[in-house]
């Protein structure tokens, strides 16, 4: 598994950060909506930054329409042990959840490494992910009484399952984690095959046990850089990164006005949409505005439908 390629290099010399993003062709237009918000508020970051997408099925006009944002450099991936995953897997997650595992060799030539999610929009500057991780890797801890035990089916011998439980949809790792930086990765598939029958959050249950195995401390990355999106306008209005977890998504979900104008924006430029084909806006032609592609489903959702609405209209940011 261990391997390094060109893209494990920095593009130049001042080039200390990478940061890690991934996703299939059809969510290049949420790709798009991150690269746009890293670009708007983060110009600073981007200065000792690479930016690595890692993608299935996205073909080279999609490639490009990304890289007209921020250059990029795009690596086709793809997972060694689907086959042994539960369906569940496949049909919630898909292969691309575990590009995270490859952040790890990253850190053989760059000083840090910041995985951010598809779902996700960027609204202010991330850069202070940097200074929370000092002793290495770093994730939000879930608001909730969580433990790691939720990750499965059943309890992993010889790990601690009531440990507390991190969200990994937003990591920051520096080279101050000790070891091997490849034998992190390579641990992180190996036990994901040997106990796949019992993943349930797959990526994220073996990034922390892998924390477990090599006696990794986390260090607890701030609310502002992984802030729900279902949180209070409070919390929403101070955070840097809002993340839309599990089914709710920016898209077919949520009003949030910064990022539906940015993906209005990029359609305008690109053409690239999200590929909405609810019947009802189907049937009466809505599809061509970019307030229906991304709109709730009506049929199944029609307070969050008229909810969303009422938002767009208002234009209310949370």
């Amino acid at each position: 598994m261990t391997y390094m390629n060109s893209h494990f290099y920095p593009s130049s010399p001042q080039k200390n950060t990478a940061v890690v993003l991934g996703a299939t062709g059809n969510l290049t237009f949420a790709l798009g909506v991150v690269l746009k918000g890293l670009k708007r508020h983060n110009a600073k970051l981007l200065e000792q930054a690479d930016v690595i997408v890692y993608y299935q099925q996205m073909n080279e006009s999609c490639r490009q329409a990304l890289n007209q944002i921020i250059p990029c450099r795009f690596v086709e991936y793809h997972f060694p042990h689907m086959a042994e995953m539960r369906p569940h897997i496949l049909r919630d997650y898909g292969e691309m959840t575990f590009v995270r595992y490859e952040c790890f060799h990253f850190l053989k030539q760059y000083q840090y490494v910041l995985w951010l999610d598809a779902d996700i929009l960027v609204q202010g500057d991330i850069s202070g992910m940097l200074a929370q991780i000092p002793h290495g890797i770093g994730f939000r801890r879930e608001y909730y009484d969580e433990r790691v035990r939720v990750n499965f089916t059943q309890d992993i011998p010889n790990f601690q399952m009531n440990a507390p439980h991190y969200n990994a949809g937003i990591m920051a790792a520096s080279r101050q984690l000790p070891g091997d930086m490849d034998e992190l990765s390579d641990w992180c598939y190996q036990k994901t095959s040997e106990i796949s029958p019992s993943l349930y959050y797959p990526d994220q249950g073996i990034l922390l046990l892998m924390c477990q195995h090599f006696q990794l401390t986390i260090d607890p990355l701030d609310e502002q850089y992984n802030c729900e999106a279902r949180r209070c306008a409070f919390a929403l209005r101070k955070a840097a990164i809002v993340h839309a977890v599990g089914h709710r998504k920016f898209w077919k979900y949520y009003y949030f006005d910064e990022w539906f104008q940015t993906y209005k924006e990029w359609v305008t430029e690109t053409g690239l949409a999200c590929q909405n084909n609810f019947p009802f806006f189907k049937r009466l032609g809505l599809l061509k505005y970019p307030l229906f592609q991304v709109a709730p489903d009506p049929a199944c959702h029609p307070i969050k439908f008229l909810t969303y609405l009422f938002r767009a209209c208002l234009r209310l940011r949370y």
